[in-house]
C-alpha cells in the first residue's frame, strides 16, 4: 500500500506542475494579445453571374450545359474559403440542388469562378417552372442572387 501511496502523491505533484506551467505560459503578454486580436473581416461586396442562355441548358433542352461565370467582389484578402451553391427553386416549393463548389478568395478583391454546376434541365413541360438561384457564402455571410427563371411550358428563359 505504501508503494501505491507514493505513486499517487507523485502523480498529484506532476499534475500540479503541468497545471502551473500551463497557467504561466498563457498569462504572458504575447499569448494573451494574440488571442484578443480579431481576424480581419471578410465582406462580399457583390456577386454577379453571366445571364443564362440556351447554351447553359442541358442537352435534353437543346443546350450544351455551358458553365456560367461568377464574379465575386470582396475584401482584398487571399485564401478565404468561398462556397458557391446553385439551386432550382421549383414552383411547387421543392428545391433541386445543382451541386456546389469551394474556392479560395483572390487577394485582388475579385474572384472569378467557372464551375460546371449541373445544367438547368427542367423538362416538366409546364407542370413546374424553375427559379435558379446562386448562393455565395464567405466570411460568415451569405448572398443569394437570381440566375434566371425558366418556363418549362414554353421552354423560355426569363
Amino acid at each position: 500500500m505504501r508503494f501505491t501511496t507514493k505513486i499517487a502523491r507523485l502523480a498529484a505533484s506532476s499534475l500540479a506542475l503541468v497545471a502551473l506551467a500551463a497557467c504561466s505560459a498563457t498569462s504572458g503578454g504575447t499569448a494573451g494579445a494574440a488571442a484578443a486580436t480579431p481576424a480581419q473581416p471578410f465582406d462580399v461586396a457583390s456577386v454577379t453571374i453571366t445571364p443564362m442562355t440556351g447554351a447553359n441548358l442541358c442537352r435534353d433542352l437543346g443546350g450544351q450545359g455551358a458553365a456560367p461565370t461568377v464574379t465575386i467582389r470582396h475584401t482584398a484578402v487571399a485564401g478565404v474559403p468561398i462556397r458557391l451553391h446553385l439551386q432550382d427553386k421549383l414552383s411547387d416549393g421543392s428545391t433541386y440542388n445543382h451541386r456546389n463548389t469551394r474556392v479560395a478568395s483572390d487577394g485582388s478583391g475579385t474572384t472569378v469562378v467557372n464551375y460546371a454546376f449541373l445544367p438547368p434541365c427542367n423538362t416538366t413541360g409546364g407542370r413546374l417552372n424553375s427559379h435558379y438561384q446562386l448562393t455565395v457564402e464567405a466570411g460568415g455571410n451569405a448572398e443569394t442572387v437570381t440566375w434566371a427563371r425558366f418556363n418549362s411550358s414554353s421552354r423560355t428563359i426569363q
